[in-house]
């Protein structure tokens, strides 16, 4: 959206291709609403549309319309595609019911799907941001929540500001506990982590089990790229773009933040103002 807005105001005709029915990404879909009102991104989709650009909704770049056709069609590409696939942790017990992903949960938040989890057991494993936020909605749904993170507090990767406001929530910490397995017959019933001493030379496992009870897992380790938008085209990887195929977003941001993604997109809008000028 920024790419775009920048890229108008230059003159060039610009449409957008969205896949959801609505705009703004995962700050739309998976931001926890009461972190971010979403009057912001309605506001900027209709500063856009002012600006003559036309918004394509409902449309899956790969499924619905092939990316070369896009490529083919347009004189530059900015590719934006974000990281809407959660990272597993490849464990016993991770297809148990009630393990859920952050992915799943947040957006279903963010809809009114969940509405309560009172008097249920939640337990968190990541230390992320995303961690954070799952965490932190989750105690808002009236559960007792503990996050769980393999490592000590100041090894987190998430931001000071968050920490801060999920023990202002009264969430509880559990470090030191990297995931071992998840048990139950059919549902979730503990999570079973081991203990973990971190050293200058790394991380290293005691072999000391720490069970905990939960109802409900929520997995937050980590987000990897959606690669279906390569679907029925003839690039295999990102890698494999043509020139005039610029990516941004949290595909090429480490850092997984709004200025973060902004700085990404104005960095690509001045590579296409370098293309078309040639």
């Amino acid at each position: 959206m920024h790419a775009a807005l920048l890229l108008a105001r230059e003159g060039h005709t610009i449409e957008i291709f969205e896949k959801e029915p609505k705009p703004g990404g995962m700050l739309q879909y998976y931001l926890p609403k009461f972190r971010f009102p979403r009057k912001g991104i309605e506001k900027k989709a209709e500063q856009l549309e002012e600006l003559g650009i036309k918004i394509n909704y409902n449309v899956r770049i790969g499924k619905d319309r092939p990316l070369d056709g896009i490529v083919g069609e347009f004189d530059a590409v900015v590719l934006a595609p974000g990281e809407w696939n959660a990272r597993k942790l490849g464990l016993k017990g991770e297809e148990l019911e009630n393990v859920s992903y952050w992915i799943d949960f947040l957006r279903d938040y963010n809809e009114d799907k969940i509405t309560s989890l009172k008097e249920k057991k939640v337990v968190v494993v990541g230390g992320g941001d995303t961690a954070i936020d799952c965490a932190r909605v989750a105690i808002r749904l009236g559960a007792d929540t503990t996050l769980a993170y393999r490592k000590r507090k100041e090894d987190m990767p998430a931001m000071e500001a968050e920490i801060k406001a999920a023990e202002e929530d009264d969430i509880e910490f559990l470090f030191n506990a990297s995931p071992l397995e998840i048990l139950g017959s059919e549902k979730v019933e503990k999570m079973v982590f081991e203990e973990t001493i971190v050293k200058e030379s790394g991380m290293e496992k005691t072999g000391k089990n720490i069970e905990v009870r939960a109802d409900l897992v929520l997995i937050a380790i980590g987000q990897i790229p959606d690669e279906s938008i390569l679907e029925n085209s003839p690039y295999k990887n990102f890698d494999e773009l043509p020139e005039k195929v610029f990516l941004a977003g949290d595909l090429v941001n480490e850092k997984k933040l709004i200025v973060t993604a902004i700085v990404s997109a104005t960095e690509a809008v001045g590579k296409i103002k370098g293309l078309l000028s040639q």
